[in-house]
């Protein structure tokens, strides 16, 4: 263990002791035996706050999400809860393709990959995280909406996560806003290893006709990785393909 202490014939001379002390030494430019052990510990606390500094700059930011905008449909006549019902109300399984999007246009950006997060894996490695989908397996009605299970169609740099099961809601709210919610789920895969993810998709426009929706996304995960992305989608729903 390192103490960083004075230490008896290291960092100075006892009484009576005509050596040269470490003072002196380090006047006259010589090397220090124990010199160094005074700045260890603090170069270990400075390495590892540096290490976290890294690790939280790496990380992508959640300050674009939105979390209750307002929320526009194809049908005025349609309030939310008949929307989301309507929307995602259909024979189960479905997907649900995403893709990072224009706000303006709602329309998908070129070459977007899905929604994203980055962050770091082990070792601090650079890291990022592509949504691509959502297939719903199961739903039922809820409270405030619909729950579901799901599964991902994700990759994290080319490799494809395992997250088994997922479970969600789509929460319907008395303010006339809907949010799509991916709460604590497990993933694990080989350059990150276990995560908790969280995921909100938040939505402010519907439209029925084409079975389509928009909003603002916000993914997070936490573990021996740690990632975050914010921004904003589109949403197509479509049968899932045999």
């Amino acid at each position: 263990m390192l103490y960083a202490g004075p230490a008896v014939g290291l960092m100075g001379n006892q009484p009576g002791d005509d050596r040269p002390d470490a003072d002196d030494r380090r006047k006259d430019g010589r090397c220090l035996p124990g010199s160094s052990a005074r700045h260890v510990l603090p170069a270990i606390r400075n390495f590892g706050l540096t290490l976290s500094l890294i690790s939280l700059s790496a990380c992508g930011t959640t300050r674009r999400y939105v979390e209750q905008p307002h929320l526009t449909i194809d049908q005025p006549e349609a309030d939310v809860r008949h929307a989301v019902t309507e929307l995602y109300g259909q024979e189960t399984p479905y997907t649900v393709k995403l893709c990072e999007a224009d706000p303006s246009s709602k329309e998908c950006k070129t070459g977007s990959r899905g929604i994203t997060a980055t962050g770091v894996g082990g070792l601090l490695l650079p890291l990022t995280l592509h949504v691509k989908g959502i297939t719903i397996s199961r739903q039922n009605q809820a409270v405030d909406g619909l729950a579901f299970d799901a599964s991902l169609d994700a990759t994290v740099d080319a490799i494809s996560p395992w997250c088994g099961t997922v479970r969600g809601k789509i929460v319907s709210r008395e303010n006339n806003t809907a949010t799509l919610e991916l709460r604590d789920f497990y993933c694990n895969w080989a350059v990150v290893g276990n995560v908790v993810v969280n995921a909100d998709l938040s939505i402010d426009s519907i439209n029925l006709k084409d079975r389509v929706f928009t909003g603002f996304y916000r993914v997070t995960f936490h573990g021996t990785g740690n990632a975050g992305g914010s921004g904003y989608y589109k949403a197509v729903i479509t049968r899932k393909e045999a």
